[in-house]
């Protein structure tokens, strides 16, 4: 069966072998891979027409329906909002899994609603902007430049933000668990058949 889909493996292999290829090819050196500091230019409105831009774009690409692009909008700026305080406060990886947790929680809370999404789709787009994919490829580009112990350090801040997302989601759903497991329906939605005994 042939799929024309990018798995995050073959993905992340191509991405890395790109940046490999575009620095033998240019002659650039490989001090060049590593972070600099950058100021912090951008003015206010660029990040809010960011969030928006983010968020119709995750729209687009999961075709989830026009109507919950306002539910969504505030969920990432709430997200963004939550870990960029806790991260003030408690660094990085706490105010990503804070962030998580509430994001979890909120999404749990307007599940509830029939009216509203559904729960994954109320995630997609703050689970979005908690992950942190460019820290797996500077790793790896790191790590094939010969500087080891940099390119491990960024994959070892990958996988403690990636766990501090999962722990996060899990305990904003758990914090905010219903005693029914099942989503109620709207009263005008077609009912389930039942099955003969």
């Amino acid at each position: 069966m042939r799929s024309d889909s990018c798995t995050p493996c073959s993905c992340s292999s191509s991405s890395t072998l790109g940046v490999l290829l575009g620095i033998f090819v240019t002659g650039t050196p490989l001090n060049a891979l590593f972070d600099t500091a950058a100021h912090a230019d951008l003015p206010k409105w660029a990040l809010v027409l960011g969030g928006i831009a983010f968020t119709a774009g995750t729209v687009l690409a999961f075709a989830i329906p026009y109507r919950f692009f306002g539910t969504l909008l505030v969920l990432v700026y709430a997200t963004v909002g939550v870990q960029s305080l806790f991260t003030e406060l408690i660094r990085e990886t706490g105010g990503t899994f804070v962030a998580a947790v509430v994001l979890a929680a909120a999404a749990n809370l307007l599940d509830r609603n029939p009216a509203r999404p559904p729960r994954l789709i109320l995630i997609l787009p703050g689970f979005f902007t908690l992950t942190v994919g460019s820290l797996g490829l500077r790793g790896l580009t790191t790590l094939a430049g010969g500087h080891v112990i940099e390119g491990f350090q960024d994959l070892q801040k990958l996988i403690t933000i990636v766990t501090a997302i999962a722990i996060g989601l899990v305990v904003g759903m758990a914090l905010t668990h219903a005693p029914t497991t099942t989503r109620p329906t709207p009263s005008n939605a077609p009912s389930m058949p039942q099955r003969p005994p």
